[in-house]
């Protein structure tokens, strides 16, 4: 299953502390993660990204999150993790669920 993670640096951290825990996860062998695949992990100049993995259950996935945190207390001014999938899928799924809909009311 895919998730999508979007996350936002904490400014007050500085990219010293940011590098060093990368450090410790890779050291730890804790990033990149066993249980997920990392897809996707991208990062704008203003200090937010999103990660894109793919993964069976919501514990790895929050993991990837939580070891962050571990590792560099208030990292993260913000994030927010949600099941994702491709938008034609989506809009199959919608499709389907409008036309059962009209399909109800016509009845």
């Amino acid at each position: 299953m895919l998730f999508l993670i979007y996350w936002e640096l904490n400014e007050e951290i500085d990219a010293i502390s940011r590098l060093q825990a990368a450090e410790k996860l890779a050291a730890a062998e804790l990033f990149p993660p066993k249980n997920v695949d990392v897809i996707r992990f991208d990062s704008t100049p203003d200090l937010w990204g999103m990660t894109l993995v793919e993964a069976s259950n919501v514990e790895d996935v929050s993991n990837v999150v939580n070891m962050w945190r571990i590792a560099c207390p208030g990292i993260f001014k913000k994030t927010k993790i949600s099941p994702a999938r491709p938008v034609q899928e989506s809009m199959a799924s919608i499709a389907e669920l409008i036309k059962k809909l009209a399909a109800d009311t016509h009845t």
